[in-house]
């Protein structure tokens, strides 16, 4: 008899279980629009970038805006850039808007899917805020339509600003025990000039060439550039966060670098692989270089 209690029980247990997470639960709080501190929704498809990802975050006393999506009168030009401060008003409009569409209380509200099988390349939907509490609510669901034209307006406000700030300079470093594989490339403007700099083996295998300040044309920068944005490295080095420190260290752990200098003097660097297309990119103009010396 008490087997079949204790099977009754854990019935309900798991249905209990599966209805909460059907039908969502959520804390009883209330929160305003002046109460949201960042804000994030994102839309990503079988597309190489997402569809649309916007963020907002309040840094001090100031809105920090982020964007990746389709701009332009007719959506031709995909911009992506991150963390541009923009003017109080714009960001207390889509607090309006959030308020006058009660957006806090759909997402609280929100009944959060079960997903009994997981497709890699379905459709996602995420959105979520965190509060002057430092609570948040985090959800597989978009915003109303008005609060993603208002998302779509504001890139489209902001873009062209974001996309003006200059890179100046481009670094990449990896550092491994197979001393051949490790690399250092980088380009530097002065001026109206481009320099490059690298210490590398240039067929990935024996000894290291290295090169100090070598004059570069303007195609081979542009090149680099180019890769530089249709990866969004920028946004990538931007946006890392170190992860918690777990005490394994490996001893033949391979490390890397990114960085970026800018026009305004500012500069960001982040421990992160590049990426093939790029490292590809140098180590092709590197071989140019010394085949031309």
């Amino acid at each position: 008899m008490k087997k079949k209690n204790v099977c009754k029980v854990m019935i309900i247990v798991s249905a209990l279980s599966m209805f909460s997470g059907l039908f969502g639960c959520s804390g009883s709080k209330k929160y305003t629009a002046d109460e949201v501190v960042s804000f994030y929704t994102s839309y990503s498809g079988m597309e190489r970038y997402p569809v649309y990802s916007f963020a907002l975050r309040k840094e001090d006393e100031n809105w920090l805006f982020s964007a990746s999506c389709y701009v332009g009168s007719r959506k031709e030009h995909y911009a992506s850039f991150s963390s541009v401060q923009i003017p109080p008003e714009d960001a207390e409009g889509f607090l309006e808007i959030i308020l006058e569409e009660g957006e806090i209380k759909r997402l609280r509200k929100y009944r959060e899917p079960i997903h009994f099988f997981h497709i890699s390349d379905a459709p996602m939907r995420i959105s979520g805020m965190t509060f002057t509490d430092g609570s948040s609510i985090d959800k597989e669901t978009a915003f109303g339509d008005k609060t993603l034209d208002y998302l779509y307006a504001l890139a489209d406000r902001h873009y062209e600003a974001a996309e003006k700030i200059e890179i100046r300079a481009v670094s990449v470093h990896s550092s491994c025990m197979d001393h051949s594989s490790s690399y250092s490339f980088t380009i530097e403007k002065e001026g109206d000039d481009w320099f490059f700099s690298f210490d590398a083996a240039l067929n990935r295998s024996g000894a290291h060439t290295e090169v100090e300040n070598q004059r570069i044309g303007e195609s081979d920068a542009e090149e680099i550039l180019r890769i530089v944005k249709e990866q969004q490295l920028v946004t990538r080095v931007k946006e890392y966060e170190e992860p918690p420190d777990n005490d394994i260290f490996a001893l033949d752990e391979t490390t890397y670098q990114t960085s970026f200098e800018f026009a305004d003097g500012n500069s960001i660097y982040a421990p992160i692989n590049a990426g093939n297309e790029l490292i590809d990119a140098f180590y092709r103009l590197a071989g140019v270089r010394i085949y031309q010396r």
